[in-house]
């Protein structure tokens, strides 16, 4: 029998079995609401024609689709521009050593382009998202600068995550790599990573080499004057010489984007003993930069400055780990050394389950550096109050005191004193961490067995 007309029997016996249950039940649809009903009757004879057409007309075959890659999560909603990444070189002549230097440093900047995946090479690798070489926007330009220093035998990689974080709040973020040497003749160069690569040292022979520096800068403070000031300070204010001429030279990407009257400086361990020498701590002062309004430390130790960070006159925000002791200086100076020497306005964070590499981007676990912002608890509130200190101090931003005047769930212990006698304090103190000096014990046996 031809297939045309078995279909079109199959099709009216159907028919007329979906009308046959209608009759019968006319006589309840009718004391129902009509519309019900007719809803009723209208849902079979559309089904009827979807099957008949099924049935006889042939089925479409849509074509194969191209599957599109994962595009990266969306940005925080507190982010206001996409993270901007540039590495530049810059020719240094160190008056110390009379040689020539390359400085390599890292710019995050704001953009309105849109990121792609990113690894830096940092003591390990951390995956993020940024626009390399992209313009700089200029919808709120111009921008403040903010100069990071990295702790011993570090990079300018080593806080990826918080400079990523500010350019996407609206900073201009630099972090060079200062040139560590290593013990005992401290001539060669040695460090966990560089921001162009080029290690040559592993892990555990870099810790051996911190392990040294930290007990010749404990044993003799002449030491540690000698080796910041021939490794770092004058290096940093020479990198903000070069970002200022960006500045003012209409060749350059950063043209008029940048607020010269806004500049502030963060540093991680020695990175925060650059950051307090630079901003009126040094005994002389002569290396003081007057440019820097603000400054922002993760695991400073207070040796060997202690007498003198009450000379220090912009604003001060420490933060330290609850498992993370002074590297430098005696072990009876406490963790909380800076800001009780420090003059207000002064703020104390004390973060939970934090050690010393907390600060840096291994405080971020397996987690990409751009997701880990919002959702590692140690990482986000190192910075949201980081950047909100800057917010209040650099972009006279009002809205930073909500993030400023209450406590978080991932901050053990919080004490501030914006005014002279006026204290602020949350939640109590914890006793002195127990893996090991800042922690470093800690880092040392994860890096041995990897």
């Amino acid at each position: 029998m031809n297939k045309k007309i078995v279909i079109f029997i199959s099709l009216f016996i159907i028919s007329l079995l979906l009308l046959s249950g209608y009759a019968l039940s006319k006589e309840s649809l009718s004391n129902s609401n009509s519309s019900v009903a007719g809803a009723k009757v209208s849902w079979n004879f559309n089904f009827l024609r979807r099957l008949k057409e099924r049935m006889i007309s042939p089925r479409k075959i849509s074509p194969p689709q191209k599957i599109q890659p994962e595009k990266p999560v969306a940005q925080s909603e507190s982010a206001v521009f996409n993270a901007g990444l540039k590495i530049v070189d810059f020719n240094f002549y160190n008056s110390i050593t009379n040689q020539s230097e390359i400085i390599t440093a890292a710019v995050w900047y704001p953009t309105d382009t849109e990121p792609q995946s990113f690894i830096y090479h940092d003591a390990e690798d951390y995956q993020s998202i940024v626009a390399l070489n992209a313009p700089v926007s200029q919808r709120a330009a111009p921008y403040p600068l903010i100069i990071f220093s990295h702790g011993a035998y570090g990079s300018g990689y080593n806080a990826a995550y918080f400079m990523e974080y500010l350019a996407k709040q609206g900073y201009v973020a630099v972090a060079q790599d200062y040139i560590d040497a290593k013990p005992p003749e401290y001539e060669e160069e040695i460090a966990f990573s560089r921001i162009k690569g080029g290690k040559n040292f592993s892990n555990l022979q870099v810790l051996r080499a911190g392990k040294e520096f930290v007990e010749d800068a404990n044993a003799s403070t002449e030491f540690m004057l000698a080796y910041v000031e021939k490794h770092r300070l004058n290096h940093t204010s020479f990198v903000i010489d070069q970002i200022i001429a960006f500045n003012r030279d209409s060749a350059s990407d950063f043209y008029q984007v940048i607020d010269e009257q806004a500049i502030g400086m963060m540093g991680h361990s020695l990175g925060g003993l650059t950051t307090l020498a630079k901003t009126g701590a040094y005994p002389t002062q002569k290396y003081t930069d007057e440019r820097i309004k603000t400054a922002l430390l993760f695991s400073a130790p207070a040796y060997p400055f202690l007498d003198t960070i009450n000379q220090i006159d912009i604003p001060i925000m420490m933060m330290v780990g609850d498992n993370d002791e002074p590297n430098y200086g005696p072990k009876d100076v406490p963790r909380r050394a800076v800001y009780d020497s420090a003059v207000p306005p002064k703020y104390l964070l004390i973060i939970k389950d934090a050690t010393h590499f907390t600060f840096g981007n291994s405080g971020s676990g397996k987690t990409p550096l751009y997701r880990a912002v919002e959702t590692v608890p140690q990482t986000s509130a190192i910075t949201r109050y980081g950047a909100a200190f800057f917010n209040k101090y650099l972009k006279n931003d009002l809205s930073a005191d909500k993030q400023l005047n209450k406590t978080d769930s991932a901050v053990a212990y919080y004490v501030k004193e914006e005014k002279l006698g006026e204290v602020s304090e949350w939640g109590k103190e914890p006793a002195p961490g127990k893996g090991g000096p800042g922690g470093i014990l800690k880092e040392i046996i994860k890096r041995r067995f990897k």
